[in-house]
């Protein structure tokens, strides 16, 4: 069984290890201390099991596995200081965690479970489980998109980003003078933004309210949306009343 360790504690990094070692059937892949490169790893090394801390500056657990694909999901077991009411999202999907600092009993006992669960369809139920407490930990509103360019996963916040558009099955998210594909359709990224701090002018387009300069009409209610960047944008009737209601409200 290939293991993977990911916490931005060194000290408990090396807690793991040390109890890993008596443990011949588990192999360690690698650690890591940040969430960037825990993505990283698991789609280049594919592990069976994910030692995961949830609360990582910068791109926490949580974080990590949504920016996995879901057929490239390990079987996880969390670190956690959670207090204990916060557990409940785990226990109610039957997820493993380990409460830190963690007891040497609980660890045998969550990689006994891990052991039975490196079936395939074990494995896949167990990502299902994952993704279900995943979409209700899930933030109202998207805060940072992590994007894969190349080998690499970059960050982009989402307050950084000018405008959007659509590129076949992609969304192209434009920040900084930089393009960014990301495997998502428009619909659902329109869902996924605050709603006060950006606006879908076209099917093809969502822009960044606060970048908005100048509104040039053209004819039935459509215009040239003109952002900070220099970039313009043709609205369409079809989104009109959302614009308009933006207007009318002072840019609020």
């Amino acid at each position: 069984m290939l293991a993977l360790i990911v916490d931005d504690e060194p000290l408990a990094r090396r807690g793991v290890v040390l109890r890993l070692r008596k443990f011949k059937d588990v192999e360690i892949a690698g650690q890591c201390g940040d969430g960037v490169t825990a993505v990283e790893k698991i789609l280049d090394l594919s592990p069976d099991l994910v030692f995961l801390d949830v609360q990582m500056p910068g791109m926490d657990g949580f974080e990590v596995l949504r920016a996995v694909p879901r057929e490239k999901l390990p079987n996880v077991i969390f670190l956690t200081a959670y207090e204990q009411h916060a557990l409940r999202a785990f226990e109610v999907h039957a997820l493993d965690y380990l409460l830190k600092p963690v007891d040497d009993e609980r660890f045998a006992a969550a990689i006994g479970r891990a052991r039975k669960l490196a079936d395939a369809s074990l494995k896949t139920k167990m990502a299902e489980r994952v993704l279900q407490m995943l979409d209700q930990t899930q933030e109202k509103f998207i805060s940072r998109f992590t994007v894969q360019t190349g080998p690499r996963i970059q960050i982009v916040q989402a307050d950084d980003v000018e405008w959007i558009g659509a590129a076949g099955d992609y969304a192209e998210l434009h920040a900084h003078g930089r393009a960014y594909l990301l495997r998502e359709t428009m619909a659902s990224l329109e869902q996924r933004l605050n709603p006060s701090n950006f606006l879908r002018i076209h099917r093809s387009r969502i822009v960044q309210a606060g970048n908005i300069v100048e509104l040039r009409s053209i004819e039935n209610r459509e215009f040239i949306v003109r952002l900070s960047d220099g970039s313009e944008h043709r609205s369409s009737r079809t989104h009109a009343n959302r614009l308009e209601r933006w207007l009318s409200s002072g840019g609020q």
